[in-house]
This record gives C-alpha cells, structure tokens and sequence, in this order.
C-alpha cells in the first residue's frame, strides 16, 4: 500500500529544486521535469514537486490509441490522470507485470478527487490484484479547505498526503483508507477563532448527506500560547471533524487524534503515552482505545446517527465489554491520581489541588462514551447497567449543563420504569 516516505530537508532535495527552478525560469520544461522527477525519487511526498509536476503534465488527451503499450506510454507521460493510470494498469495486469500495476492504480486512489469514477475502477482492481488491500476498508472523504491552506500552490498535494499519513498512521488499528474524494473550497474569515464555530458553521453550510467523512482544514493557527484554543475537534462516533493545520504538514497526530474519536476512542490523562492523550506527542495507541476502535471498525459513515452507521455493523457484546474496560481504567487512573496528589508530602496544597482539577476535569468524550455504552446496553435489555452509566455521563457532562440533566433525566426514567428507590452504587 502506498504510504509517503519521511519527508526530507537534504541538500540534495534543496539542489534539485534550485535546479528545477532556474530551468523553469528558463522556459525548459523537460529539464525541469527531470529534477523534479528525481525529488520524488527522493521524497515520494513532496508536495510542492508533485504539484508542479501535475502543472507540467497535464491531463491525458482522449484521443483514441492504437495500441497497448500506447495506453502505458500516455500514463507514464500523464501521471497525474487517474484515469490514464487505470487504463495503463489494465495492461499491465494483463502481462503479469503486477506491482508496476498496483503501483499505477494506488496512485489513481490517491488522486481520487480528480476523478472519483476512475479512482473506484482503481480500487475494484488493487482488491483483486494487492493482497495488501484484500482487508482493507475504504472510507470516502469530503474535504473542505479554509483561504488560508489554499493560499499554497500545493494545497491539494498537502491535503491528500496529509490523509495518506492518517491512514498509514492508524492502519495497524482500522486497516481503513481514508480517501479524499472531493477537495473544496471553505471560507473561514468571518468565522471566530475557534474550532467550535468553524465546525458549526461549516456544518451549517455543507449540510452533510452523501457518505462519508466531512472534514474541514484550516491554516488559522492558535492565538498566542492559548491553550484554551483547540487545534482539533470531532463529532464522538460521528462523521465530521475541524482540524488545524499547519503550512506544508503532510503529517498530523492531531488529525489521526480526530479521526478515531470517530470511531469511538476516549480520552486519556496526562502521562499516558497514547495517541489518545490530547497534551502528548505519542504516536502509539493504548490497549482499551485499540479494542474500541476495532470493535468498531467497521461503522459506516452514511446520514443517520448509530442507529444507522454503527448498531448493525458491530457485534453488541465486545462493544459493550470494550468500553466497559476502558471506562473502568479511566475512571481508576483517575482515582489513583486522586490520592497520590492527596497523599504526596512533597506537594504544595496549591499543587494538589491543581493535580486533583487536572483528574476531575469534565471530558465530554468520556461523557459520550457513557451515554454510548448506556444506549448499548439498552438495546440490549441490560437496563441496571443502563442507569449506572447515565447518571455517570451525567457527571462527567456536569450535572447543570444540558447534556448532564438530560442524562441525569434518563436515569431517573429508567428506574421510575422499574420501580427502582434508588440508583445502584456505581463502583
């Protein structure tokens, strides 16, 4: 499966480049091309080659060929042509010479968005002839891209690396590729500086149908060293996320963060060394999100909400017994975290209290997570187990805010229905 390489800063890329450029200036093309050609030999994801690449080469002219080798030879001149790259592939595959044409058709997946009909020609034949691509899962994206990414001429490049990453990032948990499918404009600028309202806004704009994940990019960066400004958010086993991204990335954790919270993954405190830790850089994913998401992944991502997309593609019992282990060590790092800072002599009250904050934190996605399971188990008639974990959501939302009543209301509910006195303790 085509994943990019480790992008590189090296003399060589820089003089090649330098190259490419004093023969672009000096209006010859074929000599560009070929330094160029030798940057992607260096680093196959550079997006800035790519895109000038593409800008040389152009479309494949529809002219009728006389024959084969001719469909090879026009792929080969017009690489950027999804369409081109299948039909090459075809022959290619026909004369067993199989990895050039897997080579070919992953290229036309990933430039999907140029043509989505050609890309799924594409896809149909890498399942037949990849063995790599037998297990995996294909999930559409439409991605919308604020002015401020677009103001790069690689933007297009940047975004297809950037979910080529995510997908090579969190293949050993999904074993899904995330391909862009449409690549659009979004206009950020009369939107706050905050991922909360450019996510509403850009919900209320594209109104979601099609299948598929809905994501917007944004390049507005963070103000100052607030920390209180997300550089990420994701609808909790939804299909739309709002990331922040940074000049020419083709790498993000943070986009890799959002995409499995679609896929039901749960926050973790401070220290622990998993992707799912909001404040670390770890690239690893911890045992009780990695049983989640698998116990998941295979949701859809179509309009509707679980009922839909998640409660006939998974099986009920592992779901439930994933999310009831890790609530179960969440709640009880938590907890230890609790009476250390309590119990520690060498830490200041000030110190404690704050370590206390830091472990009582209300965490929404942990609330979701809750309600999540509490719905499970609903559905499947453990309705004891169901009131637990509502009136936990509603602690974890907060008990005043909207989302905690309605919780908190749903218990009260359940245990009037089976003329419960009280909750059972939740240990």
């Amino acid at each position: 499966m085509l994943e990019p390489e480790v992008p590189t800063d090296s003399s060589a890329v820089t003089e090649l480049l330098r190259l490419a450029e004093v023969e672009r200036r000096a209006g010859d093309g074929e000599a560009e091309y070929e330094y160029l050609a030798q940057v992607i030999e260096l680093d196959s994801s550079h997006s800035r080659a790519h895109a000038r690449l593409a800008e040389i080469t152009g479309p494949a002219p529809t002219s009728r060929i006389a024959t084969p080798d001719d469909l090879v030879f026009r792929a080969l001149q017009h690489p950027y042509d999804p369409k081109a790259l299948v039909a090459a592939a075809g022959v290619l595959a026909e004369r067993g010479d199989t990895d050039r044409a897997i080579g070919f058709l992953e290229r036309a997946v990933w430039l999907a968005d140029l043509d989505p009909a050609a890309s799924l020609g594409a896809i149909r034949q890498l399942y037949v002839l990849s063995d790599e691509w037998t297990g995996q899962r294909i999930v559409p994206v439409h991605l919308y891209v604020d002015e401020l990414i677009r103001m790069q001429p690689d933007w297009q490049f940047q975004m297809r690396n950037l979910w080529l990453s995510a997908s090579a990032m969190l293949d050993s948990a999904l074993e899904t590729r995330f391909v862009p499918i449409a690549i659009l404009p979004f206009d950020t600028s009369d939107t706050p500086n905050d991922l909360d309202s450019i996510h509403e806004a850009f919900l209320a704009a594209t109104r979601p149908s099609a299948e598929g994940i809905f994501a917007v990019m944004t390049g507005r960066d963070v103000p100052g060293d607030d920390a209180v400004y997300k550089k990420g958010v994701a609808e909790f086993i939804g299909r739309s996320l709002a990331v922040r991204v940074a000049p020419g990335a083709i790498r993000s954790r943070i986009l890799a963060h959002e995409i499995l919270h679609l896929y039901g993954a749960i926050h973790v405190l401070e220290g622990v060394d998993t992707l799912m830790n909001p404040t670390g850089d770890s690239l690893a994913l911890d045992a009780p999100n990695i049983r989640i998401v698998r116990s998941l992944r295979r949701r859809e991502f179509g309009p509707g909400g679980i009922e839909e997309n998640v409660l006939p593609e998974i099986d009920l019992g592992v779901t439930v017994a994933a999310y009831r282990a890790a609530l179960s060590v969440n709640l009880s790092l938590r907890e230890t975290e609790i009476n250390e800072a309590m119990r520690s002599k060498d830490t200041s009250s000030d110190q404690a209290a704050f370590r206390v904050h830091k472990a009582t934190y209300l965490d929404t996605h942990l609330a979701d997570a809750a309600w999540l399971v509490a719905s499970l188990m609903l559905e499947d008639g453990q309705r004891v187990e169901a009131i637990r974990l509502f009136d936990l959501s509603s602690q974890l939302y907060g008990r005043l805010t909207p989302r905690g009543r309605e919780s908190a209301e749903k218990a009260r509910a359940l245990r009037e229905s089976m003329g419960a006195a009280s909750p059972p303790v939740l240990e």
